[in-house]
């Protein structure tokens, strides 16, 4: 009887002490899976609501041939081969509704442009699960861009990204050749020391221990390699680009400082321009700033926006 006791007290003694680590390590997972597997933002919002023609699309993605959704929104007065493909944030959706995004699109519309909105990846109305960071998302970027061209007959192109999708844009928009226009509004720089330095702000969690953790969990439950999207990379090696860069100097999310790195790293066979804003909050210059924003990005298109040869 003796013996009994004392093995029911050394079991009670390790028990506590095998559930910690599990206890300390589950937290950070759970957020790292949620962080690649969130719900899917849902679309409340169409053009129609905003007095806008338009037409329900569907492609699918080059990576794995995903089925994507969007909308087509033709250009409000006469035909015209020149399109603005949007490309929306971490978390949000093809109409950006948090930001009114298609009071910007009926404008660019309403300027001569086509307007292509779709919906990423576990996104609006858009199949998949994982959300990638801008790793999986190029694929789906690349496929609207090549939807716009084969579909569409379009001669010249424009990317118009916030956030993820600004980041994504700076990539896709580097590396596709028909692609001459890049407006990124809010975006990193580079992934990997991006979340390895501000992840916390997205967990909640303090930076130390945490971060490291959900990094890795990260990494694994995507199965990509963070390091790899890079846009920084990808504008010190892009020619005869034209890229605007928009961002706020109070954004938390992510700091204007990327912004900065990303500017001063184009390279010289490029054009540029860096609007830094005060006082907004995380992509909220448009929302803050409606007539200055659409002013300059209209501008922006007007001067730059051209036929790529191949």
């Amino acid at each position: 009887m003796e013996d009994e006791k004392k093995e029911k007290k050394s079991k009670s003694l390790w028990r506590p002490l095998l559930a910690a680590p599990l206890l300390f390590f589950l937290p950070p997972l759970s957020i790292g899976m949620y962080l690649t597997h969130p719900f899917p933002a849902k679309t409340s919002k169409n053009p129609k609501d905003y007095g806008i023609v338009f037409e329900e699309i569907e492609f699918h993605s080059r990576k794995d041939q995903i089925k994507l959704t969007g909308w087509w929104i033709p250009a409000a007065s006469n035909q015209s081969d020149k399109t603005v493909i949007t490309a929306h944030g971490y978390l949000n959706e093809r109409s950006m509704e948090r930001i009114e995004g298609l009071k910007l699109a009926r404008v660019l519309s309403r300027q001569g442009y086509n307007v292509l909105m779709f919906d990423f990846r576990n996104a609006g109305k858009s199949k998949g699960r994982t959300t990638g960071l801008g790793f999986f998302e190029k694929h789906d970027l690349y496929a609207a861009i090549d939807y716009a061209i084969q579909k569409k007959n379009q001669k010249k192109i424009a990317l118009l990204g916030w956030s993820m999708g600004a980041s994504t844009a700076l990539i896709a928009g580097c590396e596709h050749p028909s692609v001459s226009v890049i407006i990124a509004d809010s975006p990193f720089s580079d992934l990997e020391p991006f979340l390895k330095e501000n992840l916390s702000y997205w967990s909640k969690l303090p930076k130390k221990p945490f971060t490291p953790i959900i990094y890795h969990s990260m990494r694994k439950l995507l199965k990509i390699d963070p390091a790899k999207v890079s846009p920084i990379n990808h504008v010190k090696n892009a020619k005869g680009k034209s890229f605007f860069f928009i961002h706020s100097k109070t954004d938390e999310a992510i700091p204007y400082t990327e912004s900065k790195s990303l500017f001063q790293s184009v390279s010289a066979d490029s054009h540029k321009e860096l609007w830094l804003t005060e006082e907004c909050q995380h992509i909220q210059t448009y929302p803050m700033n409606k007539k200055e924003y659409t002013s300059r990005v209209v501008r922006f298109l007007d001067k730059y926006l051209r036929a790529v040869e191949n």
